[in-house]
């Protein structure tokens, strides 16, 4: 007898409301009624998760990293206007990002040692400028600035030889 055990997968316990298996069953009774083709519950189950998981990493920019750091540096550079430190706010405002992507670029950048945070609070700014800066660990932010090399660069030492 075959094993129905799949490689690269494991089996995944849940309770699901009454209501909601009766949605899920009158999706399956319908698929095989005006497409012909047999679904199970399990199927449809993975195909909702993997659907919904695909569009909220699309939603936080987790999908496309590389192409996110590019729309946050670009809207760093927009908003330079010949100064290093540009505000938090107004890098937000830009992007017009959710609060949750945002800060998870922002998190993987500093992670990154890409940008360094400035804190403290100008006394010109809004309470919606307040909270468009960026809170962590305690600590308030309001600027943001772009470092031009890795840490281990700018710490090393430089000889010239001559």
């Amino acid at each position: 007898m075959p094993s129905k055990e799949h490689p690269g997968s494991s089996i995944v316990s849940l309770r699901l409301p009454d209501n909601l298996l009766e949605r899920l069953d009158r999706y399956l009774d319908w698929i095989e009624t005006h497409r012909r083709a047999p679904s199970s519950r399990n199927y449809a189950l993975r195909q909702a998760l993997a659907m919904w998981l695909a569009h909220q990493e699309q939603q936080l920019g987790l999908a496309r990293p590389d192409q996110a750091r590019q729309h946050f540096r670009e809207a760093y550079n927009g908003l330079r206007d010949g100064h290093k430190v540009v505000p938090i706010h107004r890098i937000r405002q830009q992007l017009a990002w959710s609060p949750d992507r945002f800060d998870i670029m922002l998190e993987r950048l500093r992670a990154e040692y890409q940008v360094e945070l400035h804190s403290g609070i100008p006394p010109e700014l809004t309470a919606q400028e307040r909270r468009d800066s960026y809170q962590v660990n305690g600590q308030f932010y309001t600027g943001l600035s772009w470092r031009d090399s890795s840490p281990i660069e700018a710490h090393t030492p430089r000889i010239d030889a001559g």
